[in-house]
């Protein structure tokens, strides 16, 4: 291990000796300060920590000495990183469990030496300090590269799971199948959020530090975006992905739900505007729109013509007022929270009906005035043909 030439001086190399004389004390002093320091390693048993300390600290002991390491410790750095990894330790923990080695040795060298040798031990303290870390660093490489290592065969795993429910005739002959693979309830309620390709990494990024806590994402990858999918956890308005631009579809009852939710979402997508995830029920309305364009062109313009004789100012507020008054049926929360009177939201829909021909307190009305302004919003790529209503894009392996 490459690092900071100790001292080669006899006091020092027998101090050393003295402090790995002590080690059962060293070991004890590590493990109750690692249970002081809290979570993380309640999983780890009591052994594997005491093993790994004393193998770590005599490790040390023997660069400060400068000797040869024996050979069942010249790889043990590579060992424990990866070993910790497998075992879903924490990388912070990891690494704040490694760096209590150097608080040890310390404690343990005051423990060793006398009162009047204390200042030939202050001189040694940049070495102790800088053979820990170059141990830390070949810790947490380890660690890293095994993470990516585990990450990639999960993924694999992962899109091997999906593509198989995806496939089949029936989700619910192999949901049980899929569930176990990913390790998943099979039962629980999810939520299954469709990014385009466009949003993909800054989605990646929002969610990238949920992907090792029980929060986690599964994430498959389509041609034309990717699909995020975990049982349900989160309210909409606290969704991490609440400021990115897809479709949730969060009312899936069970593994099997979430093929069809996929398909779902990948017919809504299109339509979803921009900087928000947005969900299939306010979404259905440009679909209508855009299915009902090329059966009865012209549709949505004759229905809101009679808007085109008020100021633009006046049109707003009213769309914003019946949309607003759509979305609960109720004049007096239309009011609260548009903070206007009633009255007002009364006056506003009454103009809309007369404007229209549209009372928005009729539900067939207001489900074609809905249609025709989602109609008139529509952009050129918002249109569901008849091959791509049905279709799933391709998953990518």
């Amino acid at each position: 291990m490459p690092g900071a030439p100790a001292p080669r001086d006899d006091w020092w190399v027998a101090t050393l000796a003295d402090l790995r004389a002590d080690m059962d004390a060293l070991v004890d002093d590590f493990v109750a300060r690692l249970r002081a320091a809290g979570g993380g390693y309640e999983d780890i048993s009591e052994p594997d920590i005491r093993a790994t300390a004393r193998e770590t600290l005599t490790l040390l002991i023997t660069e400060l000495r400068g000797e040869p390491l024996p050979s069942h410790l010249a790889d043990l750095p590579q060992r424990l990183g990866v070993r910790r990894a497998r075992q879903g330790v924490d990388r912070d923990r990891l690494l704040e469990a490694v760096r209590l080695d150097y608080r040890v040795l310390w404690a343990g060298l005051t423990r060793v030496v006398s009162a009047a040798d204390a200042s030939l031990l202050v001189e040694h303290a940049e070495v102790v300090l800088s053979t820990v870390e170059d141990y830390i660093g070949e810790v947490q490489v380890a660690f890293l590269n095994e993470l990516e290592s585990l990450a990639l065969d999960t993924r694999a795993a992962e899109t091997r799971a999906f593509a198989l429910l995806l496939a089949a005739e029936d989700p619910a002959d192999v949901a049980a199948e899929v569930a176990a693979a990913l390790g998943t309830p099979v039962d629980a309620e999810y939520e299954a959020i469709l990014v385009p390709s466009d949003a993909v990494a800054e989605a990646r990024r929002l969610v990238a530090d949920l992907q090792h806590t029980r929060h986690r994402f599964f994430a498959w990858d389509f041609d034309d975006g990717v699909l995020f999918v975990r049982p349900r956890a989160d309210v909409l308005g606290s969704h991490p992905l609440a400021a990115t631009r897809g479709v949730v579809v969060d009312e899936i009852t069970g593994l099997q739900g979430v093929a069809e939710a996929a398909r779902v979402a990948h017919r809504l997508v299109p339509y979803a505007p921009a900087g928000r995830l947005s969900d299939e029920h306010e979404l259905w309305p440009p679909v209508a729109a855009s299915a009902l364009a090329p059966l009865l062109p012209g549709l949505s313009p004759a229905a809101l013509a009679g808007l085109d004789s008020v100021p633009p100012g006046d049109r707003a507020r009213m769309v914003e007022t019946f949309l607003a008054y759509c979305e609960t049926g109720s004049v007096k929360q239309t009011a609260e929270s548009g903070f206007v009177h009633r009255n007002t939201v009364v006056n506003r829909l009454r103009a809309f009906h007369d404007l229209t021909g549209l009372d928005p307190t009729v539900p067939r009305d207001a489900a074609r005035a809905l249609i025709a302004l989602a109609g008139s919003e529509a952009g050129p790529d918002a249109t569901v043909t008849a091959d791509s209503r049905h279709e799933l894009p391709t998953l990518k392996t």
